[in-house]
């Protein structure tokens, strides 16, 4: 990843991620699910189009997420709104945000929120951990070619 940033004084969890990718590359990996199979988990079912609902499962863990895709213009924004998730219902109707613009041919940022995620949450600290772990796994996915998604 070539720099990140998070809003420290931010209320959701937020991160900005400046890729050397294309808008059009990082969008693919984030809206189908080839894509997200690649860099968040290889257990991804379901619609990736407008209103469809994604379903995210990990290996070795009795555990799902539900996502119904509430935004989606290409090549540069992306809702999801997260329906269920199985371990964690503090969760449930938060908002997962990707909002992509271009820097030149070859490279954008990223700016991703999770609306809804706070530090006020018992699981904040680790979800943190999760999504920087994940938001690095996006990167190594779009500039490298293959990604560390959960395993």
């Amino acid at each position: 990843m070539s720099a990140a940033k998070k809003a420290a004084t931010a209320k959701d969890y937020r991160c900005e991620l400046e890729l050397s990718a294309p808008r059009e590359r990082v969008f693919e990996a984030l809206s189908t699910l080839a894509g997200v199979r690649g860099w968040w988990t290889a257990l991804v079912s379901g619609n990736a189009e407008l209103d469809g609902v994604l379903r995210l499962r990990f290996r070795g863990l009795d555990e799902h997420i539900d996502l119904r895709v509430s935004a989606l213009q290409r090549p540069s924004d992306l809702e999801w709104t997260v329906l269920e998730h199985s371990s964690l219902e503090e969760w449930e109707g938060t908002r997962i945000q990707f909002r992509l613009s271009a820097r030149s041919e070859n490279a954008c940022t990223l700016a991703f929120r999770h609306a809804g995620l706070t530090p006020a949450l018992v699981c904040y600290e680790d979800c943190e951990a999760g999504w920087d772990r994940f938001l690095d796994s996006l990167a190594l996915l779009v500039e490298r070619g293959k990604g560390k998604p959960f395993a």
